[in-house]
């Protein structure tokens, strides 16, 4: 079984992250999630920043292989921010969310439709600049105590899956990501 680290900027990422359905999925994959690292901003996955989230992993964890994961925010260009990023020099994976995690959530048409009580697909759910506030949009202009976090543990609660957000035609990253650990998985099959 490979060992997994990941590394991600916020604490929604963490709770979708260490979600039962997400670590059931890897197991499926032979991956064992042997931490998340929160680093609490996207900064830290530049210049010198990311390297005691690096370190704390391997020292701590001993991973076969980390993934940083991060939002691309109101950055242009996906391949741009990667490629400018310290876990691309040290060959680690790194996923992008395009705009942000939440974007996800809007692709899950399951999910989402339980959260807001009525059926609901959006076409192009990558395309909203805050998708947080699009969600609460969507839901009659009622938040969900201002805290995205509370979001994505309401969204676990209704079924969530970053695989079933990846279904979505129109939701490349959450695709990658799902790619990018099959890819792993294969890498270390016997």
């Amino acid at each position: 079984m490979v060992r997994l680290g990941i590394i991600c900027e916020d604490e929604s990422g963490k709770i979708i992250l260490e979600s039962l359905s997400f670590k059931s999925f890897l197991i499926e994959k032979n991956i064992e999630l042997v931490n998340v690292k929160l680093t609490g901003a996207k900064n830290q996955f530049f210049a010198d920043r990311y390297v005691k989230h690096r370190d704390f992993m391997m020292d701590n964890f001993n991973p076969d292989e980390i993934i940083a994961f991060f939002d691309l925010d109101l950055d242009i260009c996906l391949l741009e921010t990667k490629k400018s990023s310290s876990p691309f020099q040290y060959k680690d994976t790194c996923v992008i969310a395009d705009k942000e995690l939440e974007s996800w959530f809007l692709a899950d048409s399951n999910a989402i439709s339980k959260l807001l009580k009525s059926t609901t697909h959006i076409e192009y759910p990558e395309d909203f600049q805050k998708p947080t506030k699009e969600i609460i949009k969507l839901n009659k202009g009622k938040g969900f105590g201002r805290s995205k976090p509370r979001l994505a543990q309401m969204m676990i609660n209704r079924g969530f899956t970053i695989k079933n957000a990846a279904q979505h035609p129109n939701c490349p990253s959450a695709k990658y990501f799902i790619e990018k650990l099959e890819l792993i998985s294969k890498k270390y099959k016997k």
